[in-house]
Parts: structure tokens; sequence; C-alpha cells
């Protein structure tokens, strides 16, 4: 019984650790217009040399190609998730991926707040500096 209650509560830490630490993969930025929110983001994926992002004027969700860094001497790679919505736009990291044996895994541990904020935060203050009114 006592062993049953370290693994649940072992499962349960890893599983509050892991939600805990996806929610810093996500950015909203608020009160935009589709139409606006489009050109900025095709002009901010451009303009600092991220994967090709091209959200058309009929679509309100695409995903780019796999976008790749290296981190503690280890290779990484994602995808960028666009969703535009009326007076909001969401850009994710999804698919997190490490190259290890020849080949590309799932990665097992989530995203630093640091690491994610390296990348997302030039994404998000481009986004609002080219849709400042």
């Amino acid at each position: 019984m006592k062993k049953f209650f370290i693994i649940t509560t072992f499962v349960l830490f890893l599983i509050n650790f892991k939600i805990a630490a996806q929610e810093y993969t996500t950015i909203e930025i608020l009160n935009l217009e589709p139409e606006i929110a489009r050109n900025a983001i095709n002009q901010t994926f451009k303009d600092l040399k991220l994967p090709p992002m091209h959200i058309w004027n009929n679509e309100t969700s695409t995903e780019s190609s796999f976008y790749t860094y290296t981190s503690l001497m280890v290779k990484n790679r994602f995808v960028f998730k666009v969703d535009v919505e009326p007076n909001k736009l969401t850009i994710s990291i999804i698919n997190r991926q490490y190259y290890t044996n020849n080949h590309w895994a799932d990665s097992p541990l989530p995203m630093s707040k640091k690491q994610a904020a390296k990348i997302l935060d030039p994404i998000k203050e481009s986004v609002q500096k080219l849709t400042k009114t």
C-alpha cells in the first residue's frame, strides 16, 4: 500500500510538472483584427528569419515547418502553430523533438520558461510593434 501511494504521488507530480511547464509555450495577443494579425504574423516570421508562415485571408489556423535550435549542445526542433480568431491571435510551440541516436524523437521534458521566452518574446514584440496604431 505504501509503495502504491509513493508511485501515485510521483505520477501526479510529473503530470502537474508537465502541465505547469506547458503554459509557457503559448502566447496570446488580444484586440487584433484578423486581417491585421495575419499580415503582422507573415511579416514577423519573415523579419525574424523563422520558418515561413503564410496565413491567408480564409484561414484561421496554420503551422510552420520545423524550426531547429541548439540548447545545451542538443539539437531540438518544433513547429509554430498560429490561430487567428476575431480579436485574438495565439502563437504556440508544438511537436517538440530532440535529436538522438541519428533520429528525431519526441521531447520527454517540457520546454523551460526561459527558452520559451527567448523564442516567443521577440515574436510577440514584433507583432505588437507592427500592429500598434
